[in-house]
């Protein structure tokens, strides 16, 4: 685990066991006497270079469904939506985000 943090928040960037070309990356926050001064872009930002100076092909996170300010911090750093699931554990909507690589639109795209 490898944990960044700033006085304006953190974040931590796995690599996905099996899979050291994808990143996990997780525990994105802000604590609130921080929010709404657009530190979490700046956090991003700071996120993205790691991603890229590490050469991570592509990488994933998680984030509440109903956090809208998180999606958009995603949204405006590249990312996408993949899929959402109900999750057991929050008993709420998680929702899964990417960036990397883009969706196959055919099984033998990557071929070409």
């Amino acid at each position: 685990m490898t944990r960044f943090a700033t006085r304006f928040g953190a974040f931590e960037i796995d690599s996905l066991p099996g899979q050291c070309q994808v990143a996990v990356c997780h525990s994105f926050v802000v604590p609130e006497d921080h929010r709404g001064n657009g530190h979490g872009h700046h956090l991003k930002a700071e996120q993205e270079a790691l991603l890229d100076h590490h050469h991570y092909d592509f990488a994933v996170c998680t984030v509440a469904a109903g956090n809208e300010r998180q999606k958009r911090i995603l949204e405006k750093s590249g990312w996408r939506h993949l899929a959402n699931f109900r999750n057991r554990r929050s008993c709420e909507t998680t929702e899964l985000w990417c960036r990397g690589a883009t969706p196959s639109t055919t099984e033998d795209s990557h071929h070409e």
